[in-house]
């Protein structure tokens, strides 16, 4: 699932279609063909559009629904920053915290957070009780068949937090089963761990701030988290903990919304778009990993 070494912002990826070259009566056929598809196209679009304004329906379902009730709703998970953690005043902050804040101001609307476990997220994003899910969350397939994800905003991976005396050197050490080892309960660390170490039970925590807790209490020889937060994790444990620079996974954060909300994914992809290009999210992220390594 998350976190920072290798932490890059992503660029929105772009589709490009090529096609392979044919001869001169090829290439006319394709062109006339191709101009008789976009005059189809745009018949059907026309007529989409007459059918929608005949029968009074919006094209915008969930933006008007949200604006109607006031309110736009973020659900997280915190203990995982700089994405999401308790700030000083007790309350979730965090890059994923503000990016729904800058989606609330484009809606014009209240914004209100709900802090739950990870495990609870797309259960309760499925049955209505939020709009959006900002969790540093991995795009997966899996993931992908029960909601529907915006554009990356950013890249991370899997790596080892280990205690700063260890002598492990890489994640393949953990495959003897000899190592205890500690994930983020039903993220991509924990699946990993499992799937390809093959450690049936690792021992789980609701988040990483207490996988490293419990790292630092001699409790585990290795944790395997995101290498965002585990890399302002260890801040606050200053010659008690490290993290190897072996990055054993590659991963897409991406903010989760229900399926069949085609125009809020619209919406919130033009947001984080406009946001990476003026850098606002880039400067979230500096802050974030100053604050949320205070202390």
């Amino acid at each position: 699932m998350k976190k920072l070494i290798a932490f890059a912002l992503a660029s929105i990826l772009t589709l490009g279609l090529t096609a392979c070259g044919g001869g001169a009566s090829s290439t006319g056929s394709s062109a006339a063909a191709s101009t008789a598809a976009s005059a189809s196209t745009a018949a059907s679009a026309a007529d989409s559009t007459d059918a929608s304004a005949t029968s009074g329906e919006s094209a915008t379902p969930t933006l008007d629904a949200i604006k109607e009730k006031g309110t736009f709703t973020l659900m997280t998970a915190t203990g995982f920053p700089p994405f999401e953690y308790l700030g000083a005043d007790g309350q979730p902050a965090g890059v994923d915290i503000d990016v729904g804040q800058l989606v609330a101001d484009e809606l014009g609307v209240e914004y209100e957070v709900l802090d739950m476990d990870f495990g609870l997220l797309i259960e309760a994003l499925k049955s209505g009780k939020g709009d959006m899910i900002g969790a540093g969350m991995t795009v997966t397939d899996e993931r992908a068949q029960q909601v529907d994800f915006t554009v990356t905003y950013a890249t991370a991976g899997q790596v080892l937090l280990l205690p700063a005396d260890s002598t492990i050197t890489s994640a393949e050490e953990l495959k003897s089963g000899d190592c205890t080892v500690t994930v983020q309960a039903n993220t991509t660390g924990d699946i990993y761990v499992q799937d390809t170490l093959g450690i049936s039970s690792p021992l789980q925590f609701k988040n990483a701030v207490e996988c490293a807790a419990a790292l630092a209490a001699g409790k585990a020889d290795a944790a395997v988290i995101d290498s965002v937060a585990a890399n302002t994790i260890v801040k606050n444990y200053e010659g008690e903990l490290k993290v190897l620079d072996e990055m054993v996974t590659e991963e897409n954060y991406a903010l989760a919304i229900a399926k069949g909300q085609e125009d809020l994914v619209e919406f919130v992809n033009q947001v984080i778009e406009k946001n990476i290009e003026n850098g606002t999210i880039d400067k979230l992220l500096e802050e974030h990993t100053a604050l949320s390594s205070e202390g």
